[in-house]
């Protein structure tokens, strides 16, 4: 039987103080399922944040237990916790952090030479079946100082969707995009989970209106 992507039972942890407050994760438990988007919710945004960044093995929960695939993570030494971010997540930052001196096809191939260490005519295929599904195909042959804003937010999710990662994470999506091209980037995001058996795990501006397909926690 296959485990779900993510599996979480009584996370506790406490961040560091801000304006005089600190955010807190407590007791917090969940089975996040494969093809499946979470979308986090609430008033307090520094506790969405660190609670993702937990979930994203960013940080460590002060206690609780976290599974990936079915694998313990809280007790494996660094080196091996960041390859399994590496090979099992993928990552949307608020800034797209490309590398301007290569164009968008080869920024979206590199995680497959770097994590995955697929041969060059396997990486073309999957690089090209990615960006056809993000919708950059069009742009392949472009540097990224030609690209739009969307286009640049486009061509970082084909990126970190390239290597078919079990779990997606992003924090405020659309943060710098229109409330339209936020609609169009989640909508890609929902039909990748479906399409590679994802879970998809994101925050985004309140301003976003909540889909019927998303769960929210």
């Amino acid at each position: 039987m296959a485990c779900d992507p993510l599996v979480v039972r009584n996370l506790y942890a406490q961040g560091s103080p801000q304006s005089g407050e600190s955010e807190v994760v407590r007791n917090f438990s969940y089975d996040f399922q494969a093809g499946v988007c979470y979308r986090l919710t609430g008033y307090h945004g520094t506790e969405k944040s660190l609670l993702l960044q937990l979930l994203g093995l960013q940080t460590m929960p002060d206690s609780g237990e976290i599974q990936v695939d079915g694998i313990p993570v809280n007790n494996m030494n660094l080196d091996d916790l960041s390859d399994l971010r590496n090979r099992k997540f993928g990552f949307l930052f608020a800034a797209p952090f490309l590398l301007p001196a290569f164009t968008v096809l080869e920024n979206v191939a590199m995680p497959l030479f770097k994590i995955a260490q697929v041969a060059a005519p396997e990486a073309k295929i999957i690089t090209e079946e990615i960006m056809n599904l993000v919708g950059v195909t069009h742009v392949a042959d472009r540097s990224i100082g030609e690209l739009s804003a969307l286009e640049q937010v486009q061509t970082a999710l084909a990126r970190a969707l390239v290597h078919h990662p079990r779990i997606f994470i992003a924090e405020n999506l659309g943060s710098k995009l229109s409330l339209d091209a936020t609609e169009r980037l989640l909508g890609t995001i929902r039909q990748a989970a479906r399409r590679l058996g994802m879970t998809a795990i994101f925050t985004t501006s309140p301003l976003i209106a909540q889909h019927p397909t998303d769960v929210c926690i």
